[in-house]
C-alpha cells in the first residue's frame, strides 16, 4: 500500500496501461460514446418547414417596418400618404403664406406668382364680400361679424351723425353725397389695411389658428367652440408640427425647435390616445380628418434627429 499523507492519498497509473498501443486507448474511448441518431424524413420535413416559416415572418416584418408611416408627419412618404393628407380636411382648411400672399420665391430669390388654389368657400366669400364689402380675407382673426360691423354699420353711423350734425345748412343734400363719397374712400382704405395679404407669416398661422378652432371645435352652451377638446388640440398639433417640419427643411441647425417638433409630436400622440380610450370609433373617424395614420401616432414613436448631408 501507499501512505496516506493527511487526507490526500497518492494514485500511481500503473505502466501497462501507459504503454497501451493507440488502437487500443481508441477502441477504448469509443467504447463510451453514444452514435447520434439519425433525423428521420418527417423531423427534417418539419425543421425545414419551420425554418421557411420564420424566413418569411422575418420578410413581412421586415416589409411592416419600410411601410411604417413617419411619426412626424403620420403618414406615409409616398403618393398614398401624400393623398391622404390632401384630401383631409384640415389641409383644404388651412392657409398657405404663397396662397395667400400670391406670389413664393423661386431658387435665383425672384417672386414669381402663384395661382390661386380653387376652395369650397370661394362662392360664399364672393357673396360676403358683395353684400358687405372689405378684402377677400380679413386679418387679426377677425370673422364675418366684424367684416358686418366695419364696412357696413360703421360707415352707416358715421354718415348719419355727420349729417345731422349739418342738418340746419342750405346744402344738406351736397354734404351728405360728400360724406357718402369720404366713408366710402375711409372703408377702402380701412379694406387695405385689414386685408390678410399684408399679414406676416404670425399673422397667417393666427388665422389658420382661427379656422381650425371654428370648424373642429363643437359648439358649447354658451355660444363658442370647445378650444379645449382633443380634436381641436390634435388638429392645431398637427397645423404647427407641418409648420416646424417644412421649416426645419431651410433650417437644419435649429435645435431649439427640433425639440419643440419632437415634444409637441409625443404630445399630440398622447392626446390622440386618450380620444381612442375614451371613444374608438370618434378617434378612428377622426384621424382621416387631419392625414394621419393610426400607425403613425400608436406605439413607439421614434423621431428623426438632426439629418445628415452629405460631404463635397
Amino acid at each position: 500500500m501507499w501512505p496516506v499523507h493527511g487526507w490526500r492519498q497518492l494514485v500511481r497509473v500503473p505502466a501497462t496501461l501507459l504503454r497501451q498501443p493507440a488502437a487500443a486507448a481508441t477502441s477504448a474511448a469509443s467504447f463510451h460514446t453514444s452514435v447520434p441518431a439519425m433525423e428521420s424524413k418527417r423531423k427534417r420535413a418539419a425543421r425545414l418547414r419551420r425554418q421557411a416559416n420564420l424566413a418569411q415572418r422575418e420578410v413581412k416584418q421586415r416589409l411592416f417596418d419600410m411601410s411604417k408611416p413617419d411619426p412626424v408627419l403620420g403618414h406615409q412618404l409616398n403618393d398614398e400618404g401624400r393623398a391622404l393628407w390632401e384630401n383631409s380636411e384640415l389641409a383644404k382648411l388651412i392657409l398657405s403664406k404663397e396662397e395667400v400672399w400670391g406670389v413664393q420665391e423661386d431658387r435665383r430669390g425672384q417672386l414669381q406668382p402663384v395661382a390661386p388654389t380653387p376652395r369650397d368657400e370661394d362662392a360664399k366669400l364672393e357673396e360676403v364680400m358683395e353684400k358687405y364689402g372689405g378684402p377677400r380675407r380679413l386679418n387679426f382673426g377677425m370673422d364675418e361679424t366684424d367684416r358686418r360691423t366695419l364696412f357696413q354699420s360703421l360707415p352707416r353711423v358715421m354718415t348719419t351723425d355727420r349729417a345731422l350734425d349739418s342738418a340746419g345748412s342750405d346744402a344738406m343734400v351736397d354734404d351728405l353725397q360728400q360724406l357718402e363719397a369720404e366713408q366710402a374712400q375711409s372703408a377702402e382704405t380701412l379694406s387695405r389695411i385689414l386685408d390678410l395679404r399684408n399679414a406676416s407669416g404670425r399673422g397667417i398661422q393666427v388665422e389658420n389658428t382661427r379656422r381650425i378652432i371654428e370648424h373642429f371645435g363643437r359648439p358649447t352652451s354658451h355660444g363658442g367652440p370647445d378650444t379645449g377638446s382633443p380634436e381641436v388640440q390634435a388638429a392645431l398639433l398637427t397645423y404647427r408640427i407641418r409648420n416646424l417640419t417644412e421649416h426645419l427643411l431651410h433650417s437644419r441647425h435649429d435645435n431649439s425647435n427640433r425639440r419643440s417638433m419632437r415634444r409637441m409630436v409625443h404630445q399630440r400622440a398622447k392626446i390622440l390616445r386618450y380620444l381612442k380610450s375614451r371613444d374608438p370609433i370618434r378617434y378612428l373617424a377622426f384621424l382621416p380628418r387631419i392625414g394621419v395614420e393610426a400607425r403613425g401616432v400608436e406605439g413607439e414613436l421614434v423621431v428623426p434627429g438632426k439629418p445628415k448631408t452629405k460631404r463635397i
